[in-house]
């Protein structure tokens, strides 16, 4: 055989490892093409079809909290400071037919039950800026149509200290970072929160309200303690771990799912067996990102 040149045999060995290589290549590109559809439908769903009923479900039980036990409304005067997650007041704007339950803190995971009271910014009804934020679309979008309200709107906000009427003054939209959302005042102010686009958010959708009637004097035990952390209305920072853990284990739910299904060539069974691990992972994945995003989308 002359160096260089391949016989029969060898140039169909070299043929037939070549076409493996790349049905290997397409079967891994298929699991993984795969594993992404699985996991954007799995978010879609999970963004707007499954938040928007958990997010029902823990208003109910809020307000059962509320009219149940006494003390959970006036949690936030009595006990000092609230725990994260508590309910505290209930907001109503009659012109977006909008009743909800405020929660205690602003982050991520306060405001998927509800708009939330920021931490620092004073309590409804008394002196100061009461800054409540909420999401636009995510968690049932309690603050979607904030953009509606016109000057002159009222918001009315029951707490502990009483329920209160403020007038609307002005919607703005402000960049990120331009200004602090909770900034001091002396008159009592009420100031509503939610992301300045329903798809990337890079700023705030702000409604300025002024409180019709003099405010109240609310306990120094009222005041709550400052998170700097909750100011700026950002995702879970601990979700990215989750969610790089989730997605491994969805692609490899997908890719055993795949191997079964070659290796069995019995469909039905595998797609039983399957199924339930893939959906699992993928709603899990869906999760951790949506705690990565914005507190307020």
């Amino acid at each position: 055989m002359t160096a260089g040149v391949l016989t029969v045999e060898e140039a169909a060995i070299a043929e037939k490892t070549g076409g493996s290589r790349r049905v290997m290549a397409l079967r891994v590109t298929g699991v993984g093409l795969s594993a992404l559809g699985v996991f954007l439908v799995m978010l879609v769903l999970y963004l707007f079809a499954f938040t928007p009923l958990t997010a029902a479900r823990d208003q109910h039980r809020l307000l059962s909290q509320l009219t149940g036990n006494r003390i959970g409304t006036f949690s936030l005067v009595q006990r000092g400071v609230a725990a994260q997650g508590d309910p505290v007041a209930v907001l109503r704007i009659p012109a977006l037919h909008l009743r909800d339950v405020v929660v205690e803190g602003t982050t991520a995971s306060d405001l998927e039950a509800g708009p939330g009271l920021m931490a620092g910014a004073a309590l409804p009804g008394a002196a100061g800026n009461a800054v409540v934020a909420g999401r636009r679309v995510t968690f049932g979008g309690p603050f979607g149509a904030l953009a509606d309200l016109r000057r002159g709107d009222s918001i009315t906000v029951t707490d502990g200290l009483g329920s209160f009427r403020y007038t609307v003054q002005s919607v703005l939209t402000v960049a990120g970072g331009e200004q602090p959302l909770v900034t001091p005042t002396r008159t009592s102010r009420l100031t509503l929160v939610t992301s300045d686009s329903s798809f990337v958010p890079n700023g705030w959708l702000t409604v300025g309200a002024v409180l019709d009637g003099e405010p109240v004097t609310a306990p120094a035990s009222a005041s709550p303690r400052k998170r700097p952390t909750e100011a700026g209305l950002g995702g879970d920072p601990s979700a990215g771990l989750d969610v790089a853990l989730w997605a491994v284990l969805l692609l490899a739910a997908v890719a055993l799912g795949g191997y079964a299904l070659w290796r069995w060539r019995r469909p039905w069974p595998t797609y039983v067996l399957t199924c339930p691990v893939v959906l699992a992972c993928g709603l899990a994945t869906a999760e951790a990102v949506a705690r990565c995003l914005p507190a307020t989308l």
